[in-house]
């Protein structure tokens, strides 16, 4: 048991597959994880959840690289929107990403009353093969440490 006095704890968790993550910190945090399937109908899904410069994005792209750029952008807006505490009681929308090849994603929010998420952490994680995976904290710079079972 936690004593009554002392830091706030944050915790989230996420699982798919064969694999779960679960993410502690002193900030608010989301973390997701998901198992990419081939047979994801990957254009139907981001024309119904996504912005429209994401499915454009996408629509560049062809085969396995849109396949995982897909699920990229996937764990990323559910991990920041699992940070806000909305989860997916929101459009997924609200949230827009930017994949940038040589840096972290560019997260904005197509809604206001979501506040500044640009300010928020956010990055991938190294996944298993065959999985993507993404971290949110409200805060500007964070250690992370991985722990493996």
């Amino acid at each position: 048991m936690l004593p009554a006095e002392g830091p706030q704890i944050f915790f989230n968790v996420s699982h798919s597959g064969d694999y779960a993550l679960i993410v502690i910190s002193d900030s608010e945090v989301g973390i997701d994880i998901e198992q990419i399937r081939p047979d994801c109908p990957v254009e139907e899904l981001a024309q119904r959840f996504y912005a429209a410069s994401e499915s454009a994005q996408l629509r560049r792209m062809t085969g396995a690289l849109r396949l995982t750029n897909f699920y990229r952008l996937w764990t990323i807006k559910e991990a920041v929107l699992k940070c806000l505490g909305l989860g997916l009681s929101v459009p997924t929308r609200t949230v827009q990403i930017r994949l940038d090849k040589s840096a972290a994603p560019v997260v904005t929010s197509a809604d206001e009353k979501h506040g500044k998420i640009e300010r928020y952490f956010v990055r991938e994680l190294a996944a298993a093969d065959g999985y993507a995976a993404a971290i949110a904290v409200e805060a500007a710079r964070v250690e992370i440490e991985a722990l493996t079972l």
